[in-house]
């Protein structure tokens, strides 16, 4: 009874009573200690997302301008050709003509904002980088230049190209800015569903800018391109899951320690996940026998979007592969075999079937899918110094493929025709695009002293030195081949005449892609030890 009224206080000192009660004072201690951890955990998150953002500052930028460009786009829309009367004629030209150049502008400010920060960003490794979703090395550091340099390049070809009319521009470069944000996640993507997300982000803004053009083949191509990327996309996610499963974690740096206990890094079972996993990957980098989207989505692509999917994916969708292949390290006795033979199958398709091809985009496509089998090389021979070979191709096929699509925006932008015919007698129209655009063809063949010579000089060095000389013949045969069909253009626009006499002009900034590309292919070959110094120090892969 008395602990029944000590329970029962007047209203006046209640709450006093409940306080004194002991299993009250346990529960309140309880709750406190609860809101301590929470605040602590708390407070501990957000360091740790600041510390983050210090490193992830330049996608930041690239994704906030990135979605502004797309707003930017939706509402300063020019009028386009059909509400444009003969009264307001005009005055829609001079509003397609001032905001295409706010997008322009807004597109420039935004890359160098991103490139700035991209600069004081620090390097040093970091695995709790958003909780390990993503590490901030020496080698994500040069691809994420890469992506921006190669999004950069393509939006000066999109200034000066006719294929997309003005009304849609702002879309365009906000998709070109989406995917290059996608890319520099790719490269450093350090866990499977970050690499996932970056690469449908990528995916996903490609078929879209694949049939941007109001043609039946611009449409057909972003649906086939589409239906295979769903696949590719299915595969590897089936490949993904059968990994979880098998070791339980996400991580790299974690399936790497899973994989080194027999247990779990044996069995069928396993090398039907990691198949399916790399299957996918090889889907982005255009990797044999999973090239077949190649050919049609470039042919339906507007030029410069076709130059982006030559260069920007690929050298993501490598990086991220060799990350992938360096948490599974200890299955790769067994995929050895499969990579070399694929890497020799890779660049001598490609470059037999460019042989025949009339059509420039369609011929770029089968030498893009060649010049992945040379990439490859560095790939197979896992060491540093294939690392540090394909680093320094990718620099020069960045420079060397995307300079020849330049040419290629300005010969379609004045004719008005993607046949390799069209290119006949440009060095009587313009001398300077043809010496420039025999350099980038010179360079992509490996001809000395371009610096896609001293790359694949690098890549068939590290082959030879790993003790795989098939790969080593394969690719010096196969670089003859190429060069058939690259001496065949030079041909075209130097021994045969023109089809129309009057002079081509570039406007600025193509002008200026080019201009860029050819000093990087020249510069970098006759002085190629400054950028193997600054690759030097980024050649290898960390996962911690």
């Amino acid at each position: 009874m008395e602990r029944f009224s000590s329970l029962s206080p007047t209203s006046k000192d209640r709450s006093l009573s409940f306080v004194k009660h002991p299993s009250i004072r346990i529960d309140i201690n309880y709750r406190e200690l609860l809101l301590h951890e929470i605040r602590y955990e708390l407070r501990k998150m957000s360091a740790l997302l600041l510390e983050s953002l210090r490193a992830w500052w330049p996608e930041t930028i690239l994704s906030f301008g990135a979605l502004g460009v797309l707003l930017l786009g939706a509402w300063v829309r020019p009028a386009g050709p059909s509400k444009a009367t003969s009264n307001g004629g005009l005055f829609a030209a001079e509003t397609s003509t001032t905001s295409t150049r706010l997008f322009w502008i807004a597109s420039g400010v935004i890359l160098v904002a991103s490139g700035v920060a991209l600069w004081f960003s620090p390097t040093s490794p970091d695995s709790e980088t958003f909780f390990g979703l993503i590490i901030c090395d020496p080698l994500s550091r040069v691809l994420r230049w890469i992506a921006l340099a190669t999004t950069a390049l393509v939006i000066l070809m999109v200034v000066d190209s006719r294929e997309v009319v003005s009304h849609r521009r702002g879309e365009y470069v906000g998709l070109l800015l989406l995917i290059g944000l996608g890319l520099m996640l790719m490269a450093e993507a350090n866990h499977l569903l970050m690499a996932y997300v970056a690469m449908e982000l990528v995916s996903l803004s490609s078929y879209v800018l694949v049939g941007f053009l109001d043609q039946r083949r611009s449409a057909e191509a972003a649906l086939k391109y589409l239906f295979f990327g769903a696949l590719s996309s299915a595969v590897m996610l089936f490949g993904m899951s059968l990994l979880f499963g098998l070791t339980g974690q996400l991580g790299f740096p974690d399936i790497l320690q899973a994989l080194m206990r027999p247990v779990a890094g044996s069995g069928a079972l396993m090398m039907v996940a990691v198949t399916f996993l790399l299957a996918g990957l090889a889907f982005k980098i255009s990797m044999v026998p999973f090239h077949m989207w190649t050919p049609d989505a470039y042919e339906g692509a507007p030029v410069p979007v076709a130059a982006f999917l030559s260069v920007g994916p690929k050298a993501a969708g490598l990086a991220l592969l060799l990350r992938v292949m360096t948490a599974l390290g200890p299955r790769w006795p067994d995929l050895e075999p499969l990579i070399l033979s694929l890497t020799i199958v890779t660049m001598t398709l490609g470059n037999l079937v460019a042989i025949v091809q009339t059509n420039v985009k369609r011929l770029l496509a089968y030498s893009t899918i060649a010049q992945v089998g040379y990439l490859l090389i560095g790939f197979s021979v896992n060491s540093n110094l294939g690392l540090q070979a394909i680093l320094v191709y990718l620099v020069a096929y960045m420079f060397m493929n995307l300079g020849v699509f330049a040419c290629a925006v300005a010969v379609v932008n004045d004719s008005g025709n993607e046949s390799l015919e069209a290119f006949r007698g440009l060095a009587q129209r313009s001398p300077v695009l043809a010496f420039l655009c025999t350099l980038f063809l010179l360079s992509l063949a490996g001809i000395p002293p371009l610096l896609g010579f001293f790359g694949k000089f690098l890549l068939f060095g590290a082959a030879v030195e790993s003790g795989q000389i098939v790969l080593a013949i394969a690719g010096v045969v196969n670089s003859a081949v190429a060069l058939y069909y690259y001496i065949n253009l030079v041909r075209l626009m130097y021994l045969l005449d023109p089809q129309q006499a009057r002079p081509l002009h570039l406007k600025l900034p193509l002008r200026l892609a080019v201009v860029l590309c050819g000093v990087g292919t020249l510069w970098l070959g006759l002085f190629p030890n400054e950028l193997v110094a600054l690759l030097r120090g980024s050649s290898f892969i960390s996962l911690f």
